[in-house]
């Protein structure tokens, strides 16, 4: 967002999307690594219900690691009034 004189707006909040998306992926991955748990539990050796909760984890923390990358940036971090200055 552009405020006077064409100068960027940088807020230090996480990114709404990525947090969302992250959100989605945990949730529909984890329903559909509980269903091939369920449906391993019926046959024997390794299932895919191990690798599809290990891809999960593995989306949803680099979604949440680009969420938060504003953090990274200490430029962005503003003195409040209540903080000593300096």
């Amino acid at each position: 967002m552009l405020v006077g004189n064409n100068v960027p707006m940088f807020k230090l909040r996480p990114y709404r999307g990525l947090l969302i998306a992250a959100i989605l992926v945990f949730i529909l991955g984890s329903l559909l690594s509980g269903y091939f748990f369920y449906e391993d539990a019926y046959t024997a050796g390794i299932g895919r219900a191990p690798v599809a909760l290990i891809v999960t984890i593995i989306i949803t923390l680099l979604l949440l690691i680009a969420a938060f990358s504003r953090y990274g940036f200490k430029h962005l971090h503003h003195h409040r009034a209540g903080y000593k200055r300096g």
